[in-house]
């Protein structure tokens, strides 16, 4: 018997324009009357999961900034902060290459430099909804729990040949999108987060259900006997579901719900 169902947010269960669908709520209230818990987890913050889901969210738990900050009841129960001096080497090293901006993550905003171009800052407000401009991020003293780093052109490109080298011996080095890199502490992904909610819950693998669609789900993936890759995922992706849903564009994740929990 499924007891808890964990979903990523872009790409596995808001559709292409980034929407719930309409009929989640209805599928939340039916999850609610058999008490099977419901978690997000996403690179999102906080704060921006709060805006995405208002008043029907006041019972779910969030595993935030992939993995660095969970939320359970309203409540911080897990928070892991980068090292400054660290925080300052990602900051050096992302400047140092063409078309970077980059993104501090604290529990309450977002930090960017005040020169951030106007498209990146487009794109970065898709994800976060509370953003602090600063003249200089090494000025920033916040505790941060992921550098996100933005390039519209060779993000992926810059994750294999500049960051992962550089920095994937000592800190979580994952693309979270086709032009997002998220770094963190090691050990602070989504499938660390999830084991927690599952062991405060006494839930087992067994007993869980998890989505995703893009390399920072890995982890989590790993955790649920239920797991399920969408069919929109790039195709590596798919070697670590147990099962493939349907697309996010079909609604992928309630119908593998229904079928599977419901």
């Amino acid at each position: 018997m499924i007891k808890l169902i964990a979903t990523d947010m872009d790409g596995t269960l808001l559709d292409e324009n980034g929407v719930l669908p309409i009929e989640f709520t209805e599928i939340l209230d039916r999850l609610a009357a058999k008490n099977i818990k419901l978690v997000v987890a996403s690179g999102r913050p906080y704060y921006t999961l709060q805006a995405n889901f208002g008043p029907i969210g006041e019972n779910l738990s969030y595993i935030c900034e992939n993995g660095a900050l969970v939320v359970e009841n309203g409540k911080i129960i897990y928070e892991s902060s980068i090292d400054r001096n660290l925080v300052h080497e990602v900051i050096e090293c992302a400047k140092e290459i063409v078309g970077n901006a980059v993104i501090l993550c604290a529990a309450n905003c977002a930090y960017v430099e005040k020169n951030c171009s106007e498209g990146h800052l487009n794109e970065i407000k898709k994800y976060y909804k509370i953003i602090n401009p600063v003249d200089d991020l090494k000025n920033v003293d916040d505790d941060i729990v992921k550098i996100t780093i933005c390039n519209l052109e060779n993000s992926l490109e810059n994750l294999n040949n500049v960051f992962k080298p550089k920095f994937g011996d000592i800190l979580n080095v994952v693309g979270s999108g086709e032009v997002w890199i998220d770094i963190s502490n090691t050990g602070a992904n989504k499938g660390v987060a999830l084991r927690k909610l599952m062991n405060t819950e006494n839930i087992t693998k067994e007993e869980t259900m998890v989505f995703g669609d893009y390399y920072n789900d890995i982890e989590m993936l790993a955790e649920a006997e239920y797991s399920f890759v969408m069919e929109n995922a790039p195709e590596d992706m798919k070697q670590y579901g147990k099962y493939i849903a349907a697309s996010n564009i079909e609604h992928g994740v309630l119908k593998a719900i229904i079928e599977y929990a419901l």
